[in-house]
């Protein structure tokens, strides 16, 4: 049976718009700290911002996915066309997959090349890679290499989410937008 609402669940809702600010935040803290003199400050108080960001993002994710899991999504409107339904489930599927993937990369760079796990500067994650070479090189690859898919990805989703409600006018924003 289809779903009656046309809303995505109010909780759902909050947990979408606090990601968004805060993928939004870690992407251009990583982004500066990327153009910065490795060790240099701000740069290393701000990766302790980064860090800290994308393990709450990660957190946030495994939550969104219990969610999710555990609702039913709103049916697309009717004015989309299959392309459309196909490139809006990819980019979410996407936005998903980065949204675990990048922490979990960032975590190996830094748990095994020896750099801070503090967490807000109140406690460390335990080291789980201490000192593996492969791994903090694998995790730095991987992580720096994704974060032009993260660009990629979370610049397609808005611009999409723009054409939808500047262009098509379809309401689409309304599914997620928080409501009182």
């Amino acid at each position: 049976m289809p779903p009656t609402e046309t809303a995505y669940d109010p909780l759902l809702r909050r947990i979408h718009w606090a990601t968004a600010l805060l993928f939004i935040a870690a992407m251009l803290i990583g982004l500066y700290c990327g153009l910065q003199p490795a060790g240099t400050s701000p740069r290393r108080e701000l990766l302790e911002i980064h860090k800290s960001l994308g393990i709450t993002l990660f957190m946030l994710a495994i939550l969104r996915v219990m969610i999710r899991a555990t609702t039913t999504a709103p049916a697309p409107p009717a004015a989309f066309g299959p392309i459309v339904r196909a490139l809006s489930q990819l980019n979410h599927w996407a936005l998903y997959a980065l949204l675990l993937v990048m922490p979990v990369t960032g975590y190996m760079f830094s748990s095994a090349g020896g750099y801070s796990l503090r967490y807000f500067w109140t406690f460390s994650w335990p080291r789980l890679f201490a000192g593996d070479k492969a791994i903090a090189h694998a995790g730095e690859i991987t992580h720096d290499t994704l974060a032009y898919v993260v660009y990629l990805v979370v610049g397609l989703h808005i611009a999409a989410t723009l054409w939808h409600e500047f262009i098509k006018k379809d309401e689409t924003l309304a599914r997620m937008w928080p409501r009182r």
